[in-house]
């Protein structure tokens, strides 16, 4: 800490742009493609626009994926929910996803898998009482390591089938062969994983 509060920038210092930015104002995204920067807000749309030069690789993800262009997600019904590894499935990760579905269960229907980012995490998130909270809902809480986030072991995802996952990477084929992935918060995940399909997160906190 002593040595971070060395670095900052001179009093006079002139930048080329300042941009602020406030968090309230960032909308919940999910993303609708194969690759991370395919992104919209939840409550948005598929582009039904891209360049010509982008067009064919864009037309192919979305023929991956199942989606059309201009198409809306929400009430796109999940099968699977992974929250996990190292991305996005720290203690306050956790926290957050035990917070909103105590008292709650997933949908009949989903698969909910929780990987914590680490052993420590999942040692904390015992002690705290979470891994209690997390089977109520009819959440798994696996050993820390890589599953579903890559298909190691037996923890894939079917071909066809469509999982909202907290990891960074969403290519073709990233948790199983013809697997379909869409990448968002561990929030979102969490709440799509009770409610069964993508839905405006913003409609089901208090």
């Amino acid at each position: 800490m002593a040595y971070w509060s060395t670095l900052y920038s001179d009093e006079d210092a002139v930048f080329d742009a300042e941009f602020v930015y406030d968090a309230a104002d960032i909308t919940p995204m999910i993303t609708y493609g194969t690759n991370p920067g395919m992104g919209i807000p939840l409550t948005g749309h598929v582009p039904s626009q891209v360049p010509d030069a982008e067009a064919e690789s864009f037309d192919k993800s979305l023929k991956y994926m199942g989606f059309e262009r201009g198409e809306s997600l929400l009430g796109k019904q999940i099968d699977y929910v992974f929250i996990g590894s190292c991305t996005n499935s720290r203690i306050e990760d956790l926290r957050a996803v035990a917070a909103y579905v105590q008292g709650k269960h997933k949908a009949n229907h989903v698969e909910a898998i929780i990987v914590p980012g680490s052993k420590q995490v999942e040692q904390q998130a015992i002690a705290e009482g979470i891994d209690k909270i997390f089977a109520e809902a009819g959440f798994e809480l696996r050993e820390p390591g890589c599953s579903a986030c890559l298909a190691m072991n037996e923890d894939k995802i079917p071909a066809g089938a469509y999982c909202v996952a907290t990891s960074n990477r969403n290519f073709e084929g990233r948790q199983g062969p013809g697997s379909r992935t869409l990448l968002a918060s561990p929030l979102v995940a969490a709440i799509t994983a009770v409610q069964g399909r993508i839905v405006d997160i913003t409609q089901y906190l208090n």
